[in-house]
């Protein structure tokens, strides 16, 4: 199973770490910008929060969509290692957010508990970055 991907205009591959990178960076910046263009009104569908706007969440998006982007282009090595750093601290906020929900709401600027749809999106998003930063070479055969 191949674990690159050839780049058609240059003589380069990346790795899973860097698709990653590129990917969650990309959509860690979207979210940030969508939550500055949504201003305080946010976004629920059904009655779910999607997307509610604080921010010190905001300020978190743009710096985890900065610093994983930037990795994407700073190489592989860089890549693994963002993404291993934001795996585990994905993991501590996604912990915190279903056992101390008002505090860890609190903590990211939130009036009460956090939101159960940011605690799946923190979810996966550790899992994502766990997996790409520690498990996809050895996945794939490329230890």
């Amino acid at each position: 199973m191949a674990t690159s991907v050839r780049v058609a205009s240059a003589d380069r591959a990346w790795g899973i770490v860097q698709m990653y990178a590129l990917v969650f960076g990309i959509a860690y910046l979207g979210v940030a910008i969508l939550e500055d263009a949504l201003g305080s009104s946010g976004l629920s569908i059904g009655g779910a929060v999607i997307l509610q706007v604080q921010l010190v969440q905001n300020l978190i998006h743009w710096v985890v969509g900065l610093a994983v982007l930037g990795s994407f282009f700073a190489g592989e090595n860089w890549a693994k290692l963002v993404a291993r750093a934001v795996g585990v601290v994905f993991v501590v906020v996604t912990i915190l957010g279903l056992f101390v929900e008002p505090l860890t709401g609190q903590l990211l600027g939130f009036p009460g508990a956090l939101p159960a749809s940011y605690n799946v999106v923190h979810l996966l998003t550790a899992a994502a970055a766990l997996f790409a930063g520690f498990a996809a070479q050895r996945a794939y055969g490329q230890a």
